[in-house]
């Protein structure tokens, strides 16, 4: 165990990235198809700003859910970018308080979820994450990009390249300090999902997608709860219990549209005490998040989702302090019957309140029970 951590939590992406990989195609495949309809299903982003990624803001998932007895693994890998600072936002007047932050370097987090059909209309899930932060590698990258597209490029021009600094301050106190690299094991989180619409053509594999009057909205509840096992010192956990309930919706077809569909999401994320800055901490947030797909090709399909969440501290920063708004770009591709692939990139289009830009890579693929 402690060899597949240090693997897991290497400070090298193509490491991670490979790994993830192998792991995913080396599983035994399932003679009976488990996959959800792939063009349907939202990607699997979420906010990754260091300080709030601690508490795992469910992303969305789609309303359909695994064939009874079925199981589904996903492995996902995301690497985020921040630069950003917001020093001393708010004076010390009127009996406030004051507060700064600088939020510098690169996110890790590797994610194996596995999921059982527990009925026709339910199944469950249990996702280990493994998460590092470090100075990473992209900054020149991310600044050439963001100078060819005329998009804003945080405070990285001020700071050293490819350095680490997450730090909070307030009162003239480092609440947050870490200038070294960190990881290990993230919050474990299990979810319960239930669809509401009981339809048995719901989880048919691609035959669907010809079924173009099966057009009704559908939709289907989700439950989950994190355990806070990561370590908040390093921001691998947020050292609090959260629970979330969320209502997921999708047209899957589209009337006279058949290649097109789309997904919508609203949910509620109850924080429990202690934990990561628990004294500017809410205990409610609210998130949500929309998309739509385009099926290209029989084995191809893009996708283009907006996220969002209220904000998780009361503070005056943007970083902390704002409702965010994340621009998801992707794409999911069928590479064999049980397997399908997507590749997607992030950015704040509410500036600073996430990664100014993200790349994800997730693999999902039906598993074999012997």
């Amino acid at each position: 165990m402690t060899c597949l951590k240090r693997l897991l939590t290497t400070r090298k992406p193509v490491v991670l990235v490979t790994f993830t990989v192998l792991l995913s195609l080396l599983l035994p495949a399932s003679n009976a198809l488990a996959l959800e309809p792939w063009r349907n299903k939202p990607l699997p982003s979420s906010n990754k700003n260091p300080l709030v990624q601690v508490h795992d803001i469910p992303e969305a998932t789609g309303v359909l859910t695994i064939p009874k007895d079925q199981f589904q693994w996903s492995s996902v890998f995301d690497m985020a970018s921040i630069s950003s600072e917001d020093p001393n936002s708010l004076l010390p007047t009127n009996g406030q308080n004051s507060e700064s932050l600088l939020l510098d370097g690169e996110i890790y987090r590797a994610a194996f979820k596995l999921r059982f059909g527990l009925s026709e209309q339910s199944d469950l899930s249990i996702t280990l994450p493994f998460i590092a932060h470090s100075g990473g590698f992209a900054d020149n990258a991310i600044s050439g990009w963001h100078d060819i597209f005329g998009l804003p490029d945080g405070n990285r021009a001020s700071r050293p390249d490819n350095s680490l600094n997450y730090r909070y301050q307030r009162n003239g106190q480092n609440l947050i300090e870490i200038n070294q690299s960190t990881k290990g094991l993230g919050d474990i989180r299990l979810d319960y999902r239930y669809r509401i619409n009981n339809d048995s053509n719901d989880n048919d594999n691609d035959s669907d997608i010809n079924n173009t009057g099966n057009s009704q909205i559908k939709s289907l509840i989700q439950m989950g709860v994190k355990l806070p096992t990561g370590n908040q010192d390093h921001l691998t956990g947020s050292g609090a219990t959260t629970l979330s309930t969320s209502i997921q919706l999708a047209q899957t077809h589209i009337a006279n549209a058949k290649d097109w569909s789309w997904h919508a999401s609203a949910g509620a994320l109850w924080i429990s005490g202690g934990g990561l800055l628990n004294s500017i901490k809410n205990d409610w947030v609210f998130y949500g998040s929309g998309g739509i797909n385009w099926q290209a090709t029989d084995n191809i399909a893009l996708k283009i989702q907006l996220e969002s969440h209220s904000a998780i501290y009361n503070s005056s920063t943007e970083e902390l302090g704002n409702t965010t708004g994340q621009l998801v770009i992707g794409l999911s591709a069928k590479i064999s019957p049980s397997t399908v692939v997507d590749v997607y990139f992030t950015e704040d289009v509410v500036l600073h309140s996430s990664p100014d830009i993200g790349i994800g890579l997730a693999i999902h693929r039906s598993i074999s029970r012997h």
